[in-house]
C-alpha cells in the first residue's frame, strides 16, 4: 500500500479542493473496512481526491481500524464518528445531513464499508468520461458479487455495450446501477431534495441526477459487492426487499415527472407483483400479525391486476390459507 506522499505526488492539479470526494458509510464492518479503504487508497489518479468516512456508532473494532488509517493518511481521510446510531432515527438522513455537506469535490463517488474497489483506474476512467461527455452526470461500472470466498460475475460484459446510456427509459433494464460503483457530479443532486423523500434510497439519488443529464454504465469490472449475513439488505426478508423498492420507486414516479415513462411503469408493476406473491408466504407468520405492509401490497396488487392474474393470485391466496 502506497503511503500518503506517494499518492499525493501523482496528483497533477494544484487546486485548493479535491476533484473527487469519496463517501463511505460504515457500521460494524471490522472484517471488511480495511479492504474497502485500501481499495480507495490504491486508486491511481492524476487528480486529487478525499475520503469522507462516516461511522454510525459501531460497537466492534471498526473505529479503531479507521483511526489507524487516518493516522497514516490525515490529508486524505476525514472521519465522522457518531456517538449514537443515526440510521435508526427517522428524522435523520446520513447522506444529506452528514456526509454530503462535508464534500469538497466536483464529483462524488460512493461505496459502503463492506464493499470494495478492485480496479486501480476506476475513478480515473469514470471522471475522464464525465469530463469529456458533458451531457452525462453520473456513471456506474460492472462489478462482482462476493458470497463467502466466491466471486460471481454478472453477464453485462456480453449483454451490454462498452458504454450503455441510462435514462428513465432504460433505468433498471438491466439493474446495473449499484451504489458501490457510482460516480456523479455533485451539482446534479440537491441533498435537500433527496431528504424530502420518505422512502429515499440510492435509486432516489440516481433519479434526481438523471433529471439533469444522462447516466452511463461503463462496462468494466471496477468493484466487488459483498453479500454477507450482516448486510442491511441481506437481513431483510425477500418481501421487504421487493416492497421497499416498490415504495421507493413509486415515490420517485409520483414526485419526479421525468420518471413517468413506460419503462418505470413496467418496473413498478413487476415490483408490486413480486411483493404481493412474497406477502402470501408471510400470512401465517405470527411475528407479522401487526404489520400492514404485506396486506397493503396484496390489496394494491389486486386493485391493479388484470382478471386472469387476479384469479391466479386468489387461488394461491386460498392455498396459503389452508
Amino acid at each position: 500500500m502506497k503511503d500518503q506522499n506517494s499518492i499525493i505526488s501523482n496528483w497533477e492539479n494544484n487546486e485548493t479542493h479535491p476533484l473527487v470526494s469519496i463517501i463511505c458509510t460504515t457500521f460494524n464492518h471490522e472484517n471488511f473496512i480495511k479492504e474497502t479503504l485500501e481499495g480507495f487508497l490504491s486508486q491511481k489518479t492524476k487528480f486529487s481526491f478525499e475520503i469522507i468516512i462516516h461511522d454510525d456508532a459501531s460497537t466492534d473494532n471498526t473505529v479503531s481500524i479507521i483511526n489507524d488509517f487516518v493516522s497514516k493518511y490525515p490529508l486524505i481521510i476525514t472521519p465522522i464518528f457518531q456517538k449514537e446510531n443515526q440510521y435508526s432515527k427517522k428524522e435523520v438522513n446520513i447522506w444529506s445531513d452528514f456526509t454530503f455537506p462535508m464534500t469538497q469535490g466536483k464529483y462524488i463517488a460512493l461505496c459502503e464499508g463492506d464493499d470494495y474497489w478492485i480496479d486501480e483506474l476506476k475513478l480515473q476512467k469514470q471522471v475522464d468520461f464525465l469530463e469529456n461527455n458533458l451531457d452525462y452526470v453520473i456513471t456506474w461500472t460492472d462489478f462482482y458479487t462476493k458470497k463467502e470466498a466466491e466471486l460471481i460475475p454478472n453477464d453485462f460484459s456480453s449483454t451490454l455495450p462498452a458504454v450503455y446510456t441510462i435514462d428513465f427509459n432504460t433505468l433498471f433494464k438491466p439493474y446495473c446501477t449499484y451504489t458501490l460503483t457510482s460516480v456523479f457530479k455533485k451539482d446534479a443532486v440537491d441533498p435537500l431534495d433527496y431528504k424530502k423523500f420518505r422512502y429515499s434510497k440510492d435509486n432516489t439519488l440516481y433519479a434526481l441526477a438523471l433529471c439533469n443529464g444522462k447516466g452511463a454504465f461503463l462496462n468494466f469490472q471496477g468493484a466487488v459487492y459483498r453479500w454477507h449475513s450482516g448486510g442491511i439488505y441481506s437481513l431483510q426478508t425477500p418481501f421487504l426487499q421487493r416492497y421497499s423498492s416498490y415504495l421507493n420507486l413509486k415515490e420517485i414516479f409520483e414526485n419526479i415527472p421525468q420518471s413517468r415513462t413506460q419503462n418505470i411503469k413496467k418496473v413498478l408493476r413487476t415490483l408490486l407483483k413480486a411483493s404481493a406473491f412474497e406477502a402470501l408466504k408471510l400470512r401465517k407468520n405470527k411475528e407479522l400479525k401487526n404489520s400492514k405492509d404485506h396486506e397493503n401490497a396484496i390489496n394494491e396488487f389486486l386493485d391493479e391486476a388484470g382478471f386472469s392474474l387476479k384469479l391466479k393470485y386468489l387461488w394461491r391466496y386460498i392455498k396459503s390459507s389452508i
